[in-house]
Parts: structure tokens; C-alpha cells; sequence
């Protein structure tokens, strides 16, 4: 599962936003998150259409665990909200739903190494939406938490893991947010840009 992605600087978000995508986006905050690597628990400002209005918002990845304090869960699959048995997600599906913007993400895949230091590692991949400047990937979110939304991979990323997240084009932006879902589940015919990542020394 993906448990990494990398923030853009907030001038890249707002010129991505702002003057390639023409979105009413409300002037962010000059302190939020940016240029940095995220993993669960970080801090990240996710852009969400709240108070009437489009906003970059600052959250933590993860949902808090409902069966262990100190854990998170930091990703949604998106076929939970269409099963008949209820789960933690179905209100945040329902009346939250977010987007991440990513320069890039990363998955480990199935094969391993081992290193000079004698630990194995996994081997490491990065992805990117192949056709758009920055990434964004569908989220949700609860107050101060999102999560990262998943669902079946595309050939490509099938061959790395069995899940993927649900990296969203341009022009689905809105729907994702304000409209029916149901046709962005099927992610097969997405091109992702995809980097092996050289070994850890």
C-alpha cells in the first residue's frame, strides 16, 4: 500500500491550481506543509470545498485507529462504500471527499534485496500521473484527517501491487468531489509514469 507521497512547494500547487486549472481557489495559508516527503501521521494541506469555498487545508494522514491508539489508517479502499455492510468510511465517501495533489507517490514492490548493512529491503518505485504537471490522487478526510482512496491497480501497477491509489485527471476534479463517483473506480486506462528507485546503500 502506498504509505509515501511527495508534497510540491505551495507555489507549484497554486500555479497548478490556480492559473493551469482555473480553479476559485482561496488564497492559502503561507505557513502550510510544502517540499516535503509524507508518510502517515504528517501534516499535508489536501484541497477540499468547504464553507463554500475551495481551500487548501492542513490535515494528518490518517484515520485514528478505531482498534489501536497508536496506529492510523491512512488508506480507504473505494469498494467499501459500495458494499451493502457498513463501514468507518461510508460518511466521509458520503460528504467529505478530498484531493491530494502529489508531485510524485511511491510503492514498494514484491521483489527484495539485501544491502552492504545486511538488512533486506524491498525494492522501492516511484509514480506519477504521466499526463499532468502535478498528481492528484482522491482522498477523504474526518476534522483533521484524510485518507488516501485506493482501488483495483491498472496493468501497470499490477505487476508492482495489488492496490494503487485512485489518481484522479484534471478534468475529473469536480466530480470527484461534488458529484457521483461510481465511473472513476476503474482506473485501467490511466498512464502512470513509473521510476524503479536505485537500492539503498
Amino acid at each position: 500500500m502506498c504509505n509515501q507521497f511527495q508534497l510540491p512547494s505551495l507555489a507549484e500547487i497554486k500555479k497548478y491550481l490556480v492559473n493551469d486549472l482555473n480553479l476559485p481557489l482561496v488564497e492559502p495559508a503561507s505557513n502550510l506543509p510544502q517540499n516535503q516527503n509524507i508518510f502517515p501521521k504528517g501534516l499535508a494541506p489536501v484541497l477540499v470545498y468547504a464553507d463554500n469555498q475551495l481551500q487548501l487545508l492542513p490535515k494528518s494522514w490518517g484515520y485514528p485507529s478505531p482498534y489501536d491508539q497508536n496506529k492510523v489508517i491512512f488508506n480507504a479502499r473505494i469498494e467499501r462504500f459500495f458494499e451493502e455492510k457498513r463501514s468507518m468510511w461510508d460518511s466521509s465517501f458520503a460528504k467529505s471527499r478530498c484531493i491530494i495533489v502529489a508531485s510524485q507517490f511511491f510503492e514498494s514492490g514484491h521483489n527484495t534485496y539485501s544491502a552492504a548493512n545486511g538488512h533486506t529491503y524491498h525494492e522501492r518505485f516511484s509514480f506519477k500521473n504521466k499526463n499532468s504537471t502535478l498528481t492528484l490522487i482522491a482522498g477523504i478526510y474526518q476534522k483533521d484527517h484524510f485518507s488516501m482512496v485506493t482501488t483495483q491497480p491498472n496493468k501497470t501497477y499490477a505487476e508492482i501491487h495489488n492496490r494503487m491509489p485512485l489518481v484522479l485527471q484534471a478534468a475529473e476534479l469536480r466530480q470527484w468531489l461534488f458529484q457521483n463517483f461510481s465511473s472513476l473506480v476503474d482506473r485501467s486506462q490511466l498512464s502512470l509514469d513509473s521510476v524503479r528507485l536505485p537500492p539503498k546503500k
